[in-house]
C-alpha cells in the first residue's frame, strides 16, 4: 500500500464526513476508522476488527434508541470506515460513549471513532476530559511515538496481530 494511496482515503473519507455534516446541520456525526500502523491497511482480520466496531458502534449509538438513520461504509485497500448520521443532539455524550466503547473492548485501541457536530474538526477526547490515546507498544502518547517513528514497523504490527488473534480467540488482551 503506497502512502499516496492511504492519503487519498483519508481525503475520501475526510470529503464524505464534510458532505455530511454540510447537508445535516445539527446533526451528530460519527465515523469509525482504524489505528492500523504501516502499509497493510485491509485483509480479513482487520476487517474482522472494522466489523466488530461498527457492530458495537451501531449497538451504542442506533440500533436501541433508533439513532443511526445513514451508514456509508469505505472498504478499500487502504483501509475501512464507516461514517454515520445520527439522531442524538449532544455530540459530547456520544464521544464520551465511544471513549469508553475504544477504552473497554479488548478491540477498541484500533478503532478511531470521531464526532462532528457542524463543524469539519471532530470532538476531541481532551473537550470531554478524557485522556490522549497511548502508544500500543509503550503507553507514551500515541501521536507523538507516531510522528517520531519510535517503534519498528514490524513491531507495531505484530501488536495488531496480536490484539486482534487475541480477541479472535477470547483471549482478551
Amino acid at each position: 500500500m503506497s502512502l499516496e494511496e492511504v492519503l487519498r482515503f483519508r481525503e475520501k473519507k475526510a470529503l464524505l464526513q464534510e458532505k455530511m455534516i454540510r447537508e445535516n446541520p445539527g446533526a451528530v456525526i460519527v465515523s469509525l476508522g482504524m489505528n492500523i500502523p504501516g502499509p497493510v491497511k485491509s485483509g480479513p482480520m482487520i476487517y474482522a476488527a472494522f466489523r466488530e466496531g461498527l457492530e458495537r458502534l451501531e449497538e451504542l449509538s442506533g440500533k436501541k434508541k433508533g439513532m443511526r438513520t445513514v451508514k456509508v461504509l469505505m472498504e478499500e485497500a487502504a483501509g475501512y470506515a464507516a461514517v454515520c448520521l445520527t439522531k442524538e443532539q449532544d455530540p459530547y455524550s456520544v464521544k464520551r460513549a465511544a471513549i469508553r466503547l475504544e477504552e473497554s473492548h479488548p478491540l477498541g485501541r484500533l478503532w478511531d471513532i470521531d464526532v462532528f457536530q457542524d463543524s469539519p474538526e471532530a470532538v476531541s477526547r481532551e473537550t470531554v476530559g478524557a485522556e490522549r490515546r497511548t502508544c500500543l507498544l509503550c503507553g507514551r502518547d500515541a501521536k507523538e511515538c507516531a510522528r517520531s517513528r519510535r517503534h519498528d514497523i514490524r513491531k507495531l504490527q505484530d501488536k495488531v496481530t496480536e490484539i486482534i488473534a487475541g480477541w479472535q480467540t477470547g483471549n482478551r488482551t
